[in-house]
């Protein structure tokens, strides 16, 4: 599948390898605490990173969720992003703004609001620190109940000094200024020669039109990524490929692993 797609050899060791964590290394949990990377993951990711690429995993949970759950922060090198790129991770070191006033007041109001529009228990807030994620997945109508919620949290948000970011059954309350955009843009550097990113949500959509418009800017190749079991992405305008499941991602970093050889 690489073929005519990736770099190959000779641009390994300057490229960069950057990877979405639920759904693309890891299946969509109901419970995000019940979610694990695929086996194999963290060995195929030291054979990414054997091979001089850089590493990064650009994840929408908060880098303390992402390292309770997985082994990725023994990775050697690796960079992880959490909360859609407000939180940076590197051999132990966390860079991490500031709590909002805003958010500090959301915290209390919206688990009321929530209450009052849905009227469902099945409908939970999860508290990330620097976002508020309110989860729908649990009810028999997860759609529905999105639709429901979207107006009125994005007025509140708006009236805080936030934004709301859609997902996969979520609406997330977040720090203004930041997505996975921001992290692609700082991971990207003179000396880069080659993108693969790989992405299964809406959240992926900014960090997808940054390797896309470098790649256009700097004439270097890149490979992008949309994983849909069904085939219809919204990523699938952005990417080069679709592919069933993070076991088929898996599969595509065996490739450049191996590549080297």
């Amino acid at each position: 599948m690489l073929t005519g797609l990736w770099p190959g050899r000779a641009a390994l060791a300057s490229a960069l390898v950057a990877l979405d964590f639920d759904g693309t290394l890891a299946p969509i949990s109901p419970h995000p605490d019940d979610a694990r990377p695929l086996a194999g993951v963290h060995q195929i990711l030291c054979d990414v990173r054997a091979t001089g690429a850089a590493l990064a995993v650009i994840s929408g949970r908060s880098i303390a969720s992402l390292l309770r759950i997985s082994s990725l922060g023994d990775v050697p090198g690796i960079v992880i992003y959490g909360t859609h790129g407000v939180e940076r991770w590197q051999d132990g070191h966390l860079r991490a703004p500031v709590p909002p006033p805003g958010l500090l007041e959301l915290r209390s109001s919206l688990p009321r609001l929530v209450a009052g529009v849905t009227h469902d228990s099945a409908v939970w807030i999860e508290d990330k620190d620097l976002s508020l994620v309110i989860h729908t997945r649990l009810t028999a109508d997860p759609e529905r109940f999105l639709d429901k919620l979207r107006a009125p949290v994005t007025e509140a948000t708006a009236a805080a000094g936030l934004e709301v970011r859609p997902g996969k059954e979520v609406l997330e309350v977040c720090v203004p200024g930041y997505d996975k955009g921001t992290a692609i843009r700082e991971l990207i550097g003179d000396e880069t020669s080659a993108v693969f990113y790989a992405g299964d949500d809406v959240g992926d959509v900014p960090a997808l039109r940054e390797v896309n418009a470098w790649s256009s800017r700097s004439g270097r190749p890149k490979l992008t990524v949309a994983i849909s079991h069904s085939g219809m992405s919204p990523l699938a305008e952005l990417t080069d490929v679709t592919v069933p499941d993070p076991e088929a991602v898996l599969s595509l970093l065996r490739q450049i692993a191996d590549s080297r050889q």
